[in-house]
């Protein structure tokens, strides 16, 4: 049931990690297109100082104003929606490093559960068989082993 749950977790995760790849995306195609619409932006300004030249007829002044004011508008919806997908983007950088630290916890209870079966396991062994010390001695030298290759990490 732990694989299960792993493989679950692992899957949300990797949900996850592609949603906020897809946001990223998004965000970036934002990004261009605010500097897109800034530099129409620029030009319109441009346009404008030419505007204000007496040899353009108010019409087209008024035209060229309402372009601009238009543009301006798309930019700061285009803004604030960069605002919202940046949010979103942070909220499932948390989700993620939530995810991952569930799965650490579950990975390490996991080693500990294993621990103890074998734990277990070996003392149903040294109880209810006598007829196999030979088996029993075998783990109790894989126990010892495991100690001295601890005791020698601890001493390095």
């Amino acid at each position: 049931m732990g694989n299960a749950r792993l493989s679950v977790v692992k899957s949300r995760i990797g949900d996850l990690v592609s949603r906020f790849r897809k946001l990223q995306s998004e965000n970036d195609a934002l990004t261009e297109k605010v500097d897109q619409l800034q530099a129409q932006v620029l030009q319109l300004e441009n346009e404008i100082n030419v505007v204000q030249k007496p040899s353009l007829d108010p019409v087209e002044k008024e035209s060229l104003i309402l372009q601009l004011h238009k543009k301006e508008a798309i930019i700061d919806s285009i803004e604030i929606e960069k605002e919202q997908l940046a949010d979103k983007v942070r909220d499932l950088e948390e989700m993620l490093m939530l995810k991952d630290n569930t799965l650490q916890v579950q990975k390490n209870t996991i080693n500990e559960l294993t621990e103890q079966n074998k734990l277990i396991k070996l003392a149903k062994e040294m109880s209810s068989e006598k007829g196999g010390n030979h088996e029993l001695k075998i783990k109790i030298n894989e126990l010892i082993r495991d100690i001295d290759r601890c005791i020698d990490l601890l001493n390095d």
